[in-house]
């Protein structure tokens, strides 16, 4: 997490939406808002007040070994109970039982792993196996013709001490998701990427997600 973003850096500010002060005070919460629809997909997740929907969700963590059926208090993340205090279920699709495939967001330093990170699973031949890992967090779903939700999923990169943020689309393929682009890049305000830069910027910052193995 310290690659330096020195050969990134003299693009960023013609790579930006320019929308002068009143766009810096929009967070990545509006910016992501349909208008047209008005409809709002972000996502927060606060794990103090997240709950299970029934007793599939410990389950599948126990299946899974992603906890500890023993721990009794959910102090000690080291050693995480069956709890949604530390782990949140998405639906794969609408098609798809729980059980069969899910997303299952996890909270920072669960088992001692520093960030927080997006899991995606489905069931084949009565196992569940990982499509995609993300050392990120989920910020919001899109729908999509396809059944399965477009991602938008935010990654941490350390720069020389200061973090900066990337928000990043992943799309539903071949049976996993996909790296599509980055939206935002959020320094000390998140700022869109402009629509003719998008691409050219997508393959760097996928650079650099892989070279911090962000993705696997």
């Amino acid at each position: 997490m310290r690659f330096k973003l020195v050969y990134l850096l003299p693009v960023l500010f013609l790579a930006f939406s320019c929308d002068d002060a009143a766009d810096d005070e929009i967070t990545i919460e509006k910016r992501h808002t349909t208008p047209k629809e008005n409809t709002d997909n972000t996502i927060s997740t606060d794990f103090n007040a997240n709950a299970f929907s029934s007793k599939v969700e410990a389950d599948l963590l126990k299946e899974l070994h992603l906890c500890d059926p023993k721990a009794t208090s959910d102090d000690d993340p080291e050693h995480p109970t069956c709890s949604p205090k530390y782990f949140r279920f998405f639906k794969l699709n609408n098609e798809t039982p729980l059980k069969d495939g899910f997303k299952l967001l996890i909270k920072a330093g669960v088992n001692g792993f520093p960030l927080r990170r997006l899991l995606i699973f489905e069931r084949e031949d009565d196992v569940l196996v990982k499509l995609n890992g993300f050392n990120g967090n989920l910020i919001e779903e899109r729908k999509s013709a396809s059944g399965y939700n477009d991602l938008v999923i935010r990654f941490p990169d350390n720069i020389n001490g200061n973090i900066t943020y990337y928000n990043c689309l992943f799309r539903w393929k071949d049976g996993k998701y996909n790296y599509v682009n980055c939206e935002v890049i959020d320094e000390d305000v998140p700022r869109r990427v402009k629509a003719e830069f998008i691409d050219s910027m997508g393959v760097e910052i996928k650079k650099i997600l892989d070279r911090n193995d962000m993705i696997f």
